[in-house]
């Protein structure tokens, strides 16, 4: 009876914990409707890089913060694990392969392709483990192990560990310190020295009497000073062994499974089972159990959690049995929200909460409608109570009344001048504010930060930042004392806010620095002290790449290329083509936290100057779902960098800086060898035309000279028709002159005739003898030389050598006009020596040479 009342008592203790702390777990629900690939959740884990894996029973499903991306399995990708009798178990090596065990299987998964490794014993036998694998485990470390045949070997390597002697199944193992923990189906750790294979000591979690209780399943987590374990049998239990003291301690035992583990880094362990969850401080060994969970709408959620995850942002995740996951964060909800079901109304119309007001012994007074509720706020509750009108008093009837019975000008709803002098005015379409100093005014809308462009009230907290109520969600602004740059940070209903609208001027702030917000159906409360601002613990993840609009797939072809060989996380650098520059890139900061509480700044190294900053994210700029969006158009080819930061809410730049390099081709004509060739081109095309030009040139010059030539010789033929003509007018003068004149000088020219005749007879006899000369001339007609010279230029003024070579030529001229000799033959006819000294005395006589001389006279006449 006794052992009855202390399970009765007991249970009451942890029911009355569970009430008390209900109100402070408060998950979110994500399913199928969110893009889950299905409701069945069965292991949880977070990757390196901050992205969660969600194995259901149909896929693995890898989760940004916003978009889930599936791999899907067949019956290739499945490898039999003949040794492993336990449900999921998944791992993420050092080589970006996740290995994912069930029941007498093993498959792999590579995150860089995002794809199953396929026909996994051909894999292990190309990595150098060709024994068939009966078991794999993955310890702290990411050093991957397998069991075969009694055996335990390391991967690739050839180092192994004897474990037949021991006794049961091995579930797990661990390292630590140069030493090797191996926990058996029989509950006992045994360890090994891993330099020298040499079995420790072993240890045993309970007598061997309970073996049957806990001998089915295993999971063990590394803690600061040793192990933690969930054992499942019959029963299950949670255990710790203390390595350096060697010793185990039993912190839970219950009568159902316990299904999964998770331990932060304060040692506080959440455990989920059949129904809920417990959280036990694994110092102080409190306990506190969850049979149920309440969700944001309210609702209470009774179900089997299957599996839990702690993660890196202080966030719980619990995977359900056929309820999708749910998510919980203790900064999530800021806003505590008081809703319809609140309100002690029978009115079925909407409930309209109007203002606020505080007597001075801090009693809330809030008016909806015509009703007065007094509102009442504990750890354990929040309570409404109806009051009449004529038990408040006049002066918070006052203050409530005049609260609500704001009117604005110009359509204003809502009207504060700060402490620092500034004047805010809310609009039904943006806030106003105006700066007395400068007498300047600035209008905000929601693409500058406000949740939305209707404003309802303004209220000013004691730390002088600005909170506005909208249409849909609230929004902060604080003011940098020092360049006063205002920033903007939004709330939704993500954090609690109200999903409807905001009353006209239902703000307050009490005594105690609590704020409230009044509204359609319900109201909410803040406490200010309480909003903290989270450091990103990852670097920003490129989760996509639109080229033109459209998804670039890892290991696609594109234009006839592969643009991402590997998945977008593990991508660094691009390579695309000229006409590749439409981009559009996508990363996440992974704040599960709260995603429309993440900024970015980002810059595109070659064509931002600065750094932008952004806390807009996704498509749509109503609304942040962590997303970072951006499009590049029209980019040159050339080298680029695109950084990108992320921060919460309090916008610190913590310097983690995710890099992305794209390198965009330059087109075929603008490559350097397209260069070269250009300039090769080029210059022989100028060689070519200054070639042709002189080519052009000289024929041209030559031409001319030719040209020229040919004129001067018409000149000189002309000249000598001319001459000839003249010559021969002269000659029949002179001989009419002689016949009249015969008469009176027949006696004087007789003598000079027949010497003439004489001298030309014997010039012409000798015509063909080179050597006839002036002496054989002058000895012919018995004179001397000089009697001869004198005689001939007396008659005819010219010498006697000129004389003869007269004759000679005009010989020749005959000559060629009858054309029956060549040049060479009339050249020895003529008593000349060398047919050049012919032509040039010939030019000197005709102005032409002996070869032109028949066509120029053909010519002239």
């Amino acid at each position: 009876m006794n052992d009855i009342v202390k399970i009765v008592i007991i249970c009451l203790i942890f029911l009355s914990s569970a009430a008390g702390q209900t109100s402070d777990l408060v998950f979110s629900p994500i399913n199928v409707s969110d893009g889950l690939s299905d409701n069945q959740i069965r292991f949880i884990l977070q990757l390196s890089d901050g992205r969660m894996v969600f194995k259901t029973s149909g896929n693995i499903n890898l989760y940004d913060g916003e978009h889930f991306k599936y791999i899907h399995h067949n019956t290739r990708h499945i490898y039999p694990l003949k040794g492993y009798n336990g449900f999921y178990r998944i791992y993420q090596g050092k080589d970006s392969l996740l290995w994912i065990k069930d029941t007498h299987k093993l498959m792999c998964v590579d995150l860089r392709t995002e794809k199953y490794v396929p026909d996994l014993d051909i894999y292990f036998k190309k990595k150098g483990f060709k024994k068939s694998a009966e078991d794999l485990f993955l310890d702290s470390g990411k050093q991957l192990w397998f069991l075969s045949s009694g055996r335990l070997w390391k991967y690739n390597s050839s180092d192994f560990i004897d474990i037949k002697v021991n006794h049961g199944q091995l579930q797990d193992l661990d390292t630590q310190n140069n030493i090797l923990y191996l926990f058996f189906s029989s509950g006992e750790v045994v360890c090994y020295d891993l330099k020298t294979g040499k079995k420790l000591y072993s240890s045993a979690a309970y007598p061997s009497s309970q073996h049957d209780l806990f001998n089915f399943t295993s999971m063990v987590v590394k803690g600061k000073n040793g192990f933690y374990q969930l054992r499942n049998g019959s029963k299950g239990g949670f255990f710790f062994f203390d390595a350096q003291k060697r010793i185990w301690k039993k912190i839970l035992e219950t009568s159902y499974t316990l299904n999964t583990l998770a331990v932060t880094k304060d040692d506080i362990a959440y455990i989920s089972c059949t129904n809920g969850i417990w959280i036990i401080n694994c110092h102080s060994e409190q306990k506190q159990y969850f049979p149920t969970l309440k969700k944001v709408d309210g609702s209470i959620l009774k179900t089997e959690i299957s599996t839990l995850f702690y993660d890196k942002q202080g966030g719980l995740w619990l995977g359900t049995l056929n309820q999708g996951l749910l998510y919980y964060h203790p900064s999530r909800y800021k806003f505590k929200h008081i809703g319809r079901s609140g309100f002690q109304s029978e009115e079925r119309g909407d409930i309209m909460v109007q203002s606020f007001a505080e007597d001075k012994n801090g009693n809330i007074y809030i008016k909806a409608g015509a009703v007065i509720y007094h509102y009442a706020s504990s750890r354990q509750n929040d309570k409404l109570t109806l009051i009449q009108p004529s038990s408040v008093p006049l002066e918070i009837l006052r203050k409530l009344h005049n609260a609500s019975t704001f009117t604005g000008i110009n359509n204003e709803t809502a009207f504060l001048k700060d402490v620092r002098g500034w004047e805010w005015r809310g609009t039904q379409d943006g806030l106003k504010l105006f700066y007395p100093e400068d007498k300047k005014e600035k209008i905000f809308y929601t693409k500058d930060g406000l949740s939305n462009n209707f404003v309802h009230a303004i209220i000013e907290d004691r730390y002088h930042n600005i909170w506005i109520t909208t249409s849909y969600g609230i929004t902060k602004l604080q003011i940098d004392a020092v360049n006063k740059k205002i920033s903007f940070t939004t709330f939704g209903s993500d954090e609690g806010t109200l999903q409807g609208e905001y009353s006209n001027g239902a703000a307050f702030e009490a005594v105690d620095g609590t704020l409230y917000f009044g509204g359609i159906n319900g109201f909410n409360t803040l406490k200010t002290n309480h909003v903290s601002s989270e450091k990103l613990p990852f670097k920003p993840v490129f989760t996509n790449l639109f080229l033109k609009g459209e998804k670039i797939e890892p290991g696609a072809r594109y234009d006839g290329r592969i643009i991402m060989p590997i998945a977008a996380p593990y991508t660094k650098e691009i390579e695309l083509s000229y006409d590749q520059n439409f981009l559009t890139f996508e990363f996440s900061a992974l704040n599960y936290q709260n995603p429309s509480q993440t900024y970015y700044r980002y810059q595109l190294k070659g064509i931002d100057n600065d750094w932008r900053e952004t806390s807009t994210g996704g498509r749509n700029e109503n609304r942040n779902d962590g997303i970072l969006t951006t499009s590049y158009t029209n980019l040159p080819h050339g080298a680029y960098t695109f950084l990108v930061m992320s921060s919460g809410n309090n916008r610190k730049w913590n310097g983690l800086v995710s890099e992305l390099r794209i390198n965009i081709k330059p087109p075929w004509w603008k490559t350097t060898s397209a260069y070269v060739l250009f300039i090769l081109f080029f210059t022989a095309l100028i060689g070519a035309g200054i070639y042709s030009f002189l080519y052009y040139s000289r024929k041209k010059l030559e031409q001319n000279h030719r040209e020229d030539i040919l004129l001067v010789r018409i000149r000189n033929l002309i000249e000598q028709c001319k001459y000839l003509e003249t010559e021969k007018e002269n000659y029949i003068a002179q001989t009419k002159l002689q016949t009249v004149q015969s008469g009176e000088s027949r006696n004087e020219n007789r003598a000079d005739e027949m010497f003439l005749a004489k001298a030309l007879e014997l010039v012409e006899k000798n015509l063909d003898i080179p050597d006839y000369s002036v002496e054989h001339l002058s000895r012919d007609l018995c004179m001397d030389r000089t009697g001869l010279y004198r005689k001939l230029i007396a008659l005819l003024d010219k010498p006697p050598s000129l004389f003869i070579r007269s004759i000679r030529l005009q010989k020749a001229a005959g000559l060629i006009l009858e054309g029956e000799l060549t040049i060479s033959e009339i050249t020895e006819k003529v008593g000349f020596s060398s047919s050049s000294y012919f032509s040039k005395c010939f030019q000197e006589m005709y102005s032409c040479r002996p070869s032109e001389y028949a066509e120029m006279i053909k010519k002239s006449t």
